[in-house]
This record gives C-alpha cells, sequence and structure tokens, in this order.
C-alpha cells in the first residue's frame, strides 16, 4: 500500500529541487547577464536532480495507488469483472 507520508516527502524532494533552482536567482546571487558562477551552477544542477527524483517518486507511488484502487474495485461485487 501506498503511504500518503512516503508521498509528502517525495513532495518535499521535489520542492527542495525546485528551491534549489531557483535559489541562485531568488536570492540575487547569480547576477543578471553574467556568466554563471559555480555555486549557481551546483545549485541548479543539484536541484534539477532532485526535482526529477521527487517527481519521478511521486508519480511512480500515485500510479501504484491508482493501481491498488483499480483492483481493489475489480473484487467488489457487482463490478462488471469478471
Amino acid at each position: 500500500m501506498v503511504n500518503r507520508f512516503a508521498l509528502a516527502g517525495l513532495v518535499t524532494i521535489f520542492a527542495a529541487g525546485a528551491w534549489l533552482v531557483a535559489a541562485p536567482f531568488a536570492m540575487r546571487y547569480q547576477p543578471a547577464g553574467a556568466p554563471w558562477t559555480g555555486a549557481a551552477r551546483m545549485d541548479v544542477a543539484v536541484g534539477a536532480i532532485l526535482a526529477a527524483a521527487g517527481l519521478a517518486g511521486f508519480l511512480t507511488g500515485l500510479a501504484g495507488r491508482v493501481r491498488e484502487l483499480y483492483a481493489e474495485a475489480g473484487q467488489r461485487p457487482g463490478s462488471g469483472r469478471s
């Protein structure tokens, strides 16, 4: 069974990744129009990896839950499935 806490954790990982991608620009340590600093490149790269992993994990967990719901619905009497 898919745990809601696990899905919440994956959403948190996605949010942390999204923040890391936005941080260099929101906190203004990456000047506009200037070549990217090493810190900005690292934040964006790590943030993109975290966001992608969090989103992929969340969607996988959500798909597992949908599959569980379909399996439960198919086992109910009168569901029309044999």
